[in-house]
């Protein structure tokens, strides 16, 4: 009761009420979301471009999938106007270290909201920042990689952030249209697979071949010819036959099988982590060592056991490269240098050498020239001084032997060229005066210097009435 007790009898409902109870809502569901083409992609297939062209409206294609199109339609897939192959222009995109997208004058990565435009005289694509900067405002109308002259019509946009309109993608006309972008020879290729290509009998009964049941059984057998069919199917028995006989006899199959390998002991893995190699080599035969060994330095993958990366003092030089010179990518921070250095072994190496008139001890300095003493154990495992004889005896000073040709000319190394000397402040003249005369007064011959340039062997001795003497083997 009361005055306004009929103030909400309403002739008419209000815009709340038809949207909440009159089902005057519409569902937001139900609107087309906004997709946006990126810059990166392909205006016809939707898909990242390789080789990309662009009309002067600054519509990006792949030139593989825009060529077809414009020679069955001629009109342009997005705006449907006319369009001619001569129309295209051929633009390149520059990328950094990183495989992006940048412009290549001031090294921004490209983005969605990058003004990006393109020369058409040259083709070269920029942001638009450095072109209003270094050519619109200063009126150098020179293109700013080539030095090229263009005109400000010269100009496409490829991106322009604050015209988002351009790159909807229901507004494509190829879309719009639903036009079926395959063209007829790829329809004709995809039925028969020989389509354009001249090919002999042969090869076109092969290619109807593939995919039948014959042609699963001929690659089933290894291919190839009959011969080469007939040999893999007995091969193929032979493995199921031997199969069968171990399932049947497992214990006749098992006395066939090699001996089993000594088990490793303590000291073999202890050697092995010593020397930074794997246990179960410490168990090789010198035969297998060898070959593995010189395997590896011929195809050049021997890396120094003892190498490691160590930090160097000098910095890579990427900044003030960077900084100096417009073709390498900018690099605003320092970074130290990492190099290869390698640690000399600790231990000594010792050879025996087994000769015509007797043995020879001899002591190789590992730790002060390893290369040249790797390159002389190598060979010794490779039996390359056994019956060689040592061509040159000087009274009082040294024996020299090691070349195959007897002539000190001859012999290679295990490296197959000459290496560095390995100086060292340990090898001064006046200490090997020392050891060469603790040597003397010494029965056992020891091993003072190796020759880098080829596998000669440099041995002082103690008499050298030896011209003949001739090395039968090496053990080490």
């Amino acid at each position: 009761m009361g005055k306004k007790q009929h103030s909400k009898d309403r002739m008419f409902i209000t815009s709340t009420e038809w949207k909440t109870e009159w089902g005057g809502a519409k569902s937001r569901d139900l609107k087309t979301p906004f997709k946006r083409l990126p810059y990166y992609c392909c205006a016809l297939t939707f898909t990242p471009f390789e080789d990309a062209v662009c009309t002067k409206e600054g519509h990006v294609f792949d030139i593989l999938n825009i060529i077809p199109y414009v020679t069955k339609f001629k009109r342009n897939p997005v705006t449907g106007k006319p369009l001619a192959i001569k129309d295209l222009v051929k633009i390149q995109f520059h990328k950094n270290a990183d495989g992006e997208y940048q412009c290549p004058v001031l090294h921004k990565v490209f983005t969605e909201f990058t003004h990006i435009v393109a020369i058409k005289t040259t083709g070269n694509v920029f942001s638009y920042e450095a072109i209003r900067e270094l050519n619109i405002k200063s009126k150098n109308w020179k293109e700013l990689l080539t030095d090229e002259p263009f005109t400000r019509d010269d100009i496409i946009t490829i991106q322009d952030p604050n015209n988002l309109d351009a790159k909807v993608l229901s507004e494509f006309d190829h879309v719009k249209k639903e036009v079926d972008l395959d063209s007829d020879e790829l329809k004709q290729l995809r039925e028969d697979p020989a389509y354009g290509i001249n090919m002999s009998g042969d090869t076109k009964r092969i290619l109807q071949e593939l995919g039948t049941e014959k042609g699963r059984d001929i690659a089933s057998s290894g291919g190839g010819g009959d011969k080469t069919q007939r040999e893999h199917a007995a091969a193929v028995a032979a493995l199921k036959a031997a199969k069968k006989r171990a399932q049947e006899n497992p214990e006749e199959e098992e006395k066939k099988l090699p001996p089993k390998p000594a088990p490793l002991s303590i000291v073999d893995i202890a050697s092995a982590a010593i020397n930074g190699r794997s246990a179960a080599a410490t168990l090789a035969g010198s035969a297998e060592k060898t070959a593995a060994h010189v395997a590896a330095h011929t195809a050049g993958s021997l890396a120094p056991v003892s190498s490691r990366l160590v930090k160097s003092k000098y910095t890579s030089g990427a900044a003030s490269r960077s900084f100096t010179s417009t073709s390498y990518d900018p690099v605003t921070k320092n970074e130290f240098e990492y190099v290869q250095a390698e640690r000399n072994p600790k231990k000594k190496g010792y050879v025996r050498m087994h000769t015509s008139l007797g043995d020879l001890n001899i002591e190789l300095h590992c730790d002060i020239t390893p290369r040249a003493c790797e390159n002389f154990i190598t060979l010794c495992e490779r039996g390359y001084y056994d019956n060689v004889i040592f061509h040159r005896s000087i009274k009082n000073f040294m024996i020299q032997g090691g070349d195959p040709t007897g002539t000190g000319r001859g012999g290679e190394s295990i490296w197959g060229k000459p290496f560095k000397d390995e100086l060292n402040s340990k090898n001064s003249k006046k200490k090997r005066r020392k050891q060469l005369r603790r040597l003397l007064q010494n029965p056992l011959m020891s091993m003072t210097m190796l020759r880098n340039s080829a596998a000669g062997i440099v041995i002082p001795a103690q008499v050298w009435r030896l011209r003949h003497m001739v090395p039968v083997s090496v053990s080490i």
